[in-house]
């Protein structure tokens, strides 16, 4: 054999190869999934303070879903294999069936309440990676919905897309562009799931495989929704997530290409904030990791958790991807990240422009101790 011909065997064998290996590495994508046999392990949903507000507002979430690997689309319970472990949740996706769950946390001022929802899913997948951080091992994306107290009117929605924060508002609110462009408008739906100005619950549209949130107006958003609340999802395949109503069962659905699915609230502040306060789900190995430090005068981390702990096919950056609960802004900064969970009064006043009255002082603060210093920019109620 000459040089020649050794070279075009070698490299016939070497692609022949790395063929086979992606293709190996990729059944979780070529496989269709099945619902497993094992129940959800996870702990029954806790009310939080403000529940009753959370639900009130919980949002619309309409979620494009694939039309075969459909089930990694779907949201629920961090501990639905019955640990707060994250470098397990790949494998444990298969074993567990998914109960659809929503977190969420509520901060009041004496005008607004600001309520702040996460999804959490065990995948953030692709049909075929090439190992570039286009997958990894849990899934987590933030909304945030600001409501008027005197009205109870939303007047901005917070979404975030990976690494990127969007705002949201309506017409008639007065908010306006500062420091950051507004994205657009949104659309608020009554409890029958109608689009209208009397409605409270927000819609929100979430991708497939990455599960990035925008508002359903949005030029990313891939869903179309009537004036009669009809919709139509671009590509083909999607559920519409809704709060569930008093009594409705709540489980994981038979199919993932179409259909209503109610979803149950759970308590970031009673579930997930322990396990920051005391530091005992930081760190590798636990469920959080990707610590930075944050401040503001009313709370004070030294561990502020960035992402889920993983260990799985995310790539040569990292396997730590998945956002945590607690991680929101505009920018994904140390230094001002987390700023729009625990003191997002004063974070929007930094950002955009708002003329009427807007509190800065909370009433009943759950993440630290409630004795702010003096902030030369609140705008206090007259």
């Amino acid at each position: 054999m000459n040089p020649g011909q050794y070279r075009l065997r070698y490299g016939a064998i070497c692609g022949f190869s790395l063929v086979a290996l992606l293709l190996f590495s990729n059944r979780h994508g070529l496989r269709v999934p099945v619902t497993p046999e094992a129940p959800n392990r996870g702990q029954p949903p806790a009310a939080g303070p403000l529940h009753d507000i959370a639900e009130s507002f919980a949002p619309f979430i309409f979620h494009a879903t694939d039309p075969t690997g459909g089930r990694q689309d779907l949201i629920t319970n961090v501990d639905f294999d019955g640990d707060l472990i994250g470098d397990n949740n790949w494998e444990n996706f298969d074993r567990h069936q998914l109960i659809p769950t929503v977190y969420y946390s509520v901060l009041e001022t004496k005008t607004h309440f600001f309520i702040t929802y996460h999804l959490f899913h065990p995948r953030d997948w692709t049909r075929f990676t090439l190992w570039l951080n286009d997958t990894h091992e849990n899934d987590g994306e933030n909304l945030q919905v600001v409501v008027r107290r005197l009205d109870l009117r939303v007047v901005l929605l917070f979404t975030q897309a990976h690494f990127e924060g969007h705002l949201y508002t309506d017409s008639g609110t007065r908010v306006e562009d500062g420091e950051h462009r507004l994205r657009g408008s949104f659309i608020l739906f009554d409890d029958r799931g109608v689009p209208g100005s009397a409605g409270r619950h927000v819609g929100v549209f979430v991708q497939a495989h990455g599960h990035g949130i925008f508002g359903t107006q949005d030029p990313m958003s891939g869903v179309s929704v009537l004036r009669s609340g009809e919709y139509q999802f671009k590509n083909g395949s999607g559920l519409l997530m809704r709060p569930a109503l008093a009594g409705e069962s709540v489980h994981e659905p038979t199919q993932f290409r179409s259909g209503v699915v109610p979803y149950r609230l759970d308590s970031t502040v009673l579930k997930l904030w322990p396990l920051l306060n005391g530091g005992a789900g930081v760190g590798d190995g636990r469920l959080f990791d990707g610590e930075c430090d944050y401040r503001d005068e009313w709370t004070r981390l030294w561990r502020l958790p960035r992402y889920y702990d993983a260990d799985r096919f995310s790539g040569p950056l990292g396997s730590d991807r998945g956002i945590s609960p607690f991680a929101l802004d505009v920018e994904f900064e140390p230094g001002t990240l987390g700023s729009l969970f625990f003191h997002p009064s004063h974070r929007y006043l930094e950002l955009l422009t708002i003329p009427d009255e807007w509190s800065t002082t909370y009433l009943n603060y759950p993440f630290g101790a409630a004795i702010p210093l003096p902030d030369p920019i609140s705008q206090e109620p007259r």
